[in-house]
């Protein structure tokens, strides 16, 4: 590494009475950076963070800050919670650094898992002992699932996934919030799926977050339920309205018809309850206790 990466903060914030965003983002960043990338050891803070519109701030405690979509499903299938299972495996494997990815596709009853797994220099000096940690990670895998593996499959002779850091920030790679992980830690494309995500906006208004937490929770509540063996949920908000009146809930129940016509009751009352909570989310996101990727 020729210089240190550099964290480019953007978006919209409101500074505390009588002081500057800079420095409350240079210590969030660091404190976030030196919590989550163990190998990062040297990196460069832009705070390019400004106060948002007059007309925003205005709904501050009041109402939702857009018209926007949440959604949730429950209960996750089998190849999901693999996954799940299969990145914290990926991790905890010696010599890998933070940046990981696991993807499992299963066509009938056969799985292919792709990992891609960055590993920190630190821990290999050959490329015999880089090979060695890639079949750990391989072996690893298939010990909890019957599956063709392949790790770090862009790899060649001239090229190898090899990091000082442990990510691919070094090489320039970067990344959007809301192309990544969503608040139950996957990617689920051929799923119902908000193009909002849930991490990077305030917890106080912001539907994007808000309602996407509040559709997971309510979807993991009415699976629960006898007689619904899936459940998918969609709440709509309106610009400027209160968060517990969204301009649509929409709830999708699969299950046995003759024991889900009685659920409706139950599942309003659920809707009715988390909705009238959103205010209680926001100390649970100030103390991490909801994940949002």
């Amino acid at each position: 590494m020729l210089e240190p990466p550099t964290v480019i903060v953007g978006g919209r914030a409101t500074a505390p009475p009588g002081r500057s965003l800079d420095p409350v983002i240079q210590r969030a960043v660091s404190s976030h950076l030196e919590f989550a990338m163990e190998s990062l050891l040297e990196f460069r803070i832009d705070p390019r963070v400004r106060e948002g519109a007059p007309e925003l701030r205005g709904l501050m405690g009041k109402g939702a800050n857009d018209t926007s979509i949440g959604v949730g499903f429950a209960p996750l299938d089998p190849v999901e919670r693999l996954v799940l299972v299969l990145e914290d495996v990926v991790r905890g494997i010696e010599g890998v650094g933070e940046d990981t990815k696991v993807m499992a596709v299963r066509i009938g009853e056969e799985i292919d898992v792709v990992v891609a797994a960055a590993i920190v220099s630190r821990y290999v000096h050959s490329l015999e002992e880089y090979e060695e940690v890639k079949a750990r990670v391989q072996d690893a895998v298939k010990e909890r699932v019957e599956a063709r593996v392949a790790v770090n499959a862009a790899d060649t002779e001239k090229s190898i996934f090899l990091t000082v850091t442990g990510s691919s920030v070094e090489m320039g790679g970067d990344g959007a919030t809301g192309r990544g992980n969503r608040g139950n830690g996957l990617i689920t494309p051929m799923r119902p799926m908000s193009i909002e995500a849930i991490a990077g906006k305030n917890p106080v208004n912001h539907v994007g977050k808000i309602y996407n937490v509040i559709a997971q929770q309510v979807a993991e509540e009415i699976a629960e339920l006898e007689g619904a063996e899936e459940a998918y949920v969609t709440l709509v908000s309106k610009i400027g309205a209160p968060l517990s009146e969204p301009l649509l809930r929409a709830v999708k129940v699969k299950g046995d018809p003759r024991l889900c016509e009685p659920l409706e009751t139950r599942i309003e009352a659920i809707v009715d309850r988390r909705l009238e909570e959103t205010g209680d989310l926001v100390e649970d996101f100030v103390a991490g206790k909801l994940r949002v990727y």
